[in-house]
């Protein structure tokens, strides 16, 4: 019998940021779960930190998927993914991203991560997603969302029985444990 392939969806910044820290991780982080035969989708772009996740796991031969808002497609220079799906805009993107992916990380980014990162959680929330997010809290760049959803919890405001599909790690090998956990890998 076969074994499954489970497909990671990697929410990140199209900027590098201003910690260079942030693109070897993402990089970094492509190449391990490319070793560990994981689909990886990501947002499609070449450049920033969603450059460096498509280039480690290119560098490792593994599989990256690319969706691509048709308003983005007309990039030169994209990374030459295994497979590129072109959705309408932004939010069928976010759709197919989340309808194609067994489990979500996220790494620093701008207003589209959070955009994306939220969205999901919300759905989380609303139950009407069952999958899990782990949000990778290298550098404490999410200390403050963490801290946020603390006190949203604390104030009321949360499913308190939907918060155990958000998960705060600290390192790619914690994620990749805890991703080899949730599965039986």
């Amino acid at each position: 019998m076969k074994k499954k392939t489970y497909t990671v969806c990697v929410f990140c910044g199209s900027k590098t940021g201003t910690n260079k820290k942030y693109v070897k991780f993402a990089n970094t982080l492509g190449r391990r779960l490319a070793e560990k035969s994981f689909n990886v989708i990501y947002g499609g772009g070449n450049s920033g930190l969603m450059g460096a996740l498509a280039e480690g796991v290119l560098e490792k031969n593994g599989s990256l998927i690319s969706i691509i808002p048709k308003l983005f497609d007309k990039k030169k220079n994209q990374i030459n993914s295994k497979k590129k799906i072109l959705t309408k805009n932004l939010n069928d993107r976010k759709y197919l991203m989340i309808k194609k992916s067994d489990i979500f990380i996220a790494l620093p980014g701008g207003f589209g991560t959070l955009d994306e990162v939220f969205e999901l959680i919300a759905l989380i929330q609303l139950a009407l997603v069952d999958k899990k997010i782990i949000i990778i809290n290298y550098n404490n760049f999410w200390f403050s969302l963490k801290n946020l959803i603390k006190d949203l919890k604390n104030n009321g405001f949360l499913y308190n029985n939907r918060n155990n599909n958000i998960i705060f790690k600290n390192s790619i090998t914690k994620t990749i444990e805890f991703i080899e956990k949730n599965f039986n890998l």
